[in-house]
């Protein structure tokens, strides 16, 4: 059975309600950054503008939230900067103290490094906005 949780935040920000049922004792306040964001002044979004990253099931205009995160564990897709654009790796595995990153975009190639240091890591992808209808697409009505 599916019950309502309640979401609490202690944050230095006000959400604004989204929703609000007529009924004011089951009135919520759905707030996506309480769900999607944690740390939010460690947090950034990306817009996704590469359409070679379907495989991975992000598609052009995802949204992409971003947390900058000292720790990463294998299996996290991470965000890159290279000569001022974001690349998309997946942490793949680490073996000897090598780090392999598999890119999600099949133009760029996968990497191997020694340290974190050596790329120029932006954070950590912890979820993905997917539009599933399209905003410019015409309005069709059923005859």
């Amino acid at each position: 059975m599916a019950s309502l949780r309640t979401l609490e935040r202690n944050s230095t920000y006000q959400p604004l309600p989204l929703y609000r049922d007529m009924n004011s004792e089951k009135s919520i306040k759905l707030d996506l950054n309480s769900l999607c964001i944690r740390r939010p002044t460690d947090t950034f979004f990306i817009q996704v503008k590469n359409p070679n990253l379907i495989a991975w099931g992000i598609e052009l205009d995802d949204l992409l939230i971003v947390e900058q995160n000292a720790t990463l564990a294998i299996n996290d897709l991470i965000v890159i900067e290279k000569a001022g654009e974001y690349k998309f790796y997946q942490f793949f595995n680490e073996i000897n103290g090598e780090k392999i990153l598999f890119s999600l975009d099949v133009r760029e190639p996968n990497l191997r490094i020694q340290k974190w240091q050596d790329i120029e890591l932006a954070g950590v992808i912890t979820n993905v906005v997917h539009q599933v209808k399209s905003r410019t697409a015409p309005t069709r009505y059923a005859a």
